[in-house]
């Protein structure tokens, strides 16, 4: 099994919490996620975090409550 590169959380929580997020698979199993979690939290906006190799949490994407992305950082990774 291929390790989680990405994690969904609140964007309000701030830091990253690797036991409140959930694991995605992939960033298209991300988004599928922050969909699932807007869902329920009524459009809250929601952050996609791509986590390095290293287990360094970046800050990769946030989901606003119109479903449109924002860019959050370019990694050359």
């Amino acid at each position: 099994m291929t390790e989680p590169t990405f994690a969904v959380q609140p964007a309000a929580w701030g830091n990253f919490d690797s036991y409140g997020c959930d694991w995605a698979i992939d960033l298209t199993h991300a988004y599928k996620i922050a969909a699932l979690w807007q869902e329920m939290n009524h459009g809250d906006e929601m952050m996609i975090w791509r986590v390095t190799p290293g287990g360094d949490p970046i800050r990769w994407v946030r989901v606003h409550k119109d479903e449109t992305v924002t860019p959050e950082a370019v990694s050359s990774l």
